[in-house]
């Protein structure tokens, strides 16, 4: 099996590996074991397509969980297929969640980022009380292929990341966990930070952005399109309010030990 490369996605790490020959036999340990090796968020594996695409992603978290969708991770893809002559630089790629169309932005010959559609996202909740303990937060619940939680915060350096992230991850309204974003909009933009589902606070998380600006949309806090800082650079996400939602942003390769 070919070595896997590395990306970074907005600060979001990920390895890839071509799998479309040869599957690993157990991609949950080699999860496990290349994020806590080399400071990673997860494994995609790019498989050959079963339908539609050009190639298959499939994700596997820090922990080894699987994820039904990956933005950040769904543009690193984009990336490596594209240097594997798996495809050109347009592409459709088959996810959990269904084949999304990723197009690579470039620098001269130089993939320098990419603009993935992340399909029609489903506002679920618009306001959503959740008891935590003696404690209650509002929220606003958004599924994007993947479930997230919305929160607002009026300053997003001192949002509880680490404790109400995770509190909020397993709480047993969502019984398959969820991914959990805080948000201040700032000057017309938001600022992000969000504790991902089996992996935690991570730099960047694409499919939490995009989350994020439906919330804030719905909410009437922002307008189209919508621009977005995160720990690990800033990302852009479109929608207009009914349609396929895009995000596009920066993908560079890494360096790892």
């Amino acid at each position: 099996m070919p070595d896997p490369r590395f990306y970074s996605a907005a600060g979001n790490r990920f390895a890839v590996l071509d799998a479309f020959e040869h599957e690993p036999a157990d991609p949950a340990a080699l999860a496990r074991e290349l994020c806590a090796r080399h400071g990673l968020d997860g494994l995609l594996l790019g498989a050959r397509p079963q339908a539609v695409g050009d190639c298959r992603m499939l994700v596997y978290n820090k922990d080894g969980s699987r994820a039904e969708a990956c933005g950040n991770g769904l543009r690193a893809l984009a990336r490596w297929a594209v240097e594997s002559q798996h495809a050109q630089g347009e592409l459709v790629v088959e996810t959990d969640s269904g084949p999304r169309r990723v197009s690579c932005l470039w620098r001269g010959r130089e993939i320098v980022g990419a603009k993935a559609e992340l399909g029609v996202p489903r506002l679920l909740e618009r306001e959503s009380v959740i008891a935590l303990g003696e404690r209650a937060v509002r929220a606003t619940l958004v599924d994007l292929g993947n479930p997230h939680c919305i929160l607002f915060v009026p300053e997003v350096g001192r949002a509880e990341v680490a404790t109400l992230g995770a509190a909020l991850e397993r709480h047993p309204r969502f019984p398959q966990r969820i991914n959990v974003s805080f948000v201040e909009v700032a000057g017309g933009r938001l600022l992000v930070r969000t504790w991902e589902r089996g992996v935690g606070e991570t730099a960047a998380c694409g499919t939490g952005v995009s989350a994020s600006a439906v919330a804030a949309l719905a909410h009437g806090k922002v307008r189209a399109p919508v621009e977005v800082g995160t720990r690990g650079g800033r990302l852009r996400v479109d929608w207009d309010g009914a349609g396929v939602l895009t995000l596009a942003g920066p993908v560079e390769a890494l360096r790892v030990a």
